[in-house]
């Protein structure tokens, strides 16, 4: 089965909410409130490769939730 992740910024409150009472049942989604309160660093610990697709997947969720509100991205599987 496909996963997937509605993340939603924390200044959008009411939309999460809403999709939890219309989403939330659905087992293949998750649906999640952004944490973070500081943008992430950029560049990572010294040592690690962040160069790749994990990077622009990345980089398009903060761009997405900056503009947008929300981000939904497919879950690898494990």
């Amino acid at each position: 089965m496909r996963r997937y992740r509605f993340i939603v910024a924390r200044d959008h409150e009411a939309l999460y909410e809403r999709l939890v009472r219309t989403l939330g049942e659905l087992d293949e989604i998750e649906i999640i409130l952004d944490r973070r309160v500081e943008p992430r660093r950029r560049g990572g610990p010294p040592g690690r490769d962040r160069h790749g697709p994990e990077r622009r997947v990345d980089t398009r969720v903060e761009e997405d939730l900056r503009t947008l509100g929300w981000a939904f991205i497919k879950i690898a599987r494990s």
